[in-house]
């Protein structure tokens, strides 16, 4: 299959597949799963789970979320749990599930930390990514202020003094996306790298995706929980050998 056909073939099958459309009184929750570490899961659109990390003197947050008003939401929550403020927002790919806040983000004075290739590609991909999924969701923002990351680190990076550890191991669900890594806590979010359901291939590298999750388990990272960026989102370690079972049985599909 051409690149182009089997790109947008992937993402007819993934609209598919959608859980929509969202209760209107479906809402944003935000729990606390250990140390620092709250679970945020956001209904609106296509279901994702972010992470916010409550550290000494700051919050850091993984994953803008889907627009403005859904990032404003989940400051609210984080308002009712701490008082503490929210110094930087970490956009782990260039999807507008994890960009689309942005704005919001950098109008109460956070910083938005990414990579020089997430960085690039939201640049190049901006209103192509928001125009298809004003198509896929209904109700989603017919368009959205373009809002780059102001802090970029060539690669791995670390925040919270090193208690929010940001990897990057090659490309898989895109070029760009990271793994953030909690040392202290033993927590991995995978973000939607490895989650429960194959989900979308649509700008994947089908090719390096699997040796990306070899990269993954040879750190020897000691995890005891993994965070999905979609659907159920705590599991335990084994979710790394249950995707590659996924995109193996994929390839022979």
């Amino acid at each position: 299959m051409f690149p182009k056909l089997r790109k947008y073939f992937f993402f007819i099958v993934t609209l598919l597949l959608l859980p929509f459309p969202v209760e209107a009184n479906d809402k944003l929750t935000l729990n606390h799963l250990k140390g620092g570490i709250y679970v945020a899961e956001n209904p609106h659109y296509y279901k994702e789970n972010s992470i916010v990390y409550i550290g000494k003197d700051h919050v850091t947050i993984i994953g803008a979320g889907w627009t403005p008003e859904t990032a404003k939401e989940l400051a609210s929550k984080i308002k009712a749990i701490t008082s503490k403020p929210i110094r930087e927002v970490i956009n782990t790919h260039y999807h507008m599930d994890r960009v689309g806040g942005n704005s919001y983000w950098r109008s109460i004075g956070a910083h938005i930390v990414a990579t020089q290739m997430t960085h690039d590609l939201i640049a190049r991909h901006w209103d192509h990514e928001a125009t298809e999924s004003a198509k896929a969701f209904p109700g989603y923002p017919s368009s959205l202020p373009l809002t780059l990351p102001d802090i970029i680190s060539s690669g791995d990076f670390k925040l919270q003094g090193g208690k929010v550890q940001a990897l990057y191991l090659g490309p898989s669900h895109t070029e760009d996306n990271i793994f953030v890594y909690f040392p202290e806590e033993k927590v991995l979010f995978g973000d939607c790298i490895i989650k429960e359901k194959l989900g979308n291939l649509g700008s994947a590298n089908v090719t390096e995706y699997p040796k990306t999750l070899e990269k993954l388990k040879a750190l020897k990272l000691d995890i005891a929980t993994i965070i999905a960026g979609h659907w159920t989102p705590i599991h335990g370690p084994e979710l790394i050998d249950h995707y590659l079972k996924l995109l193996e049985e994929n390839k022979k599909s």
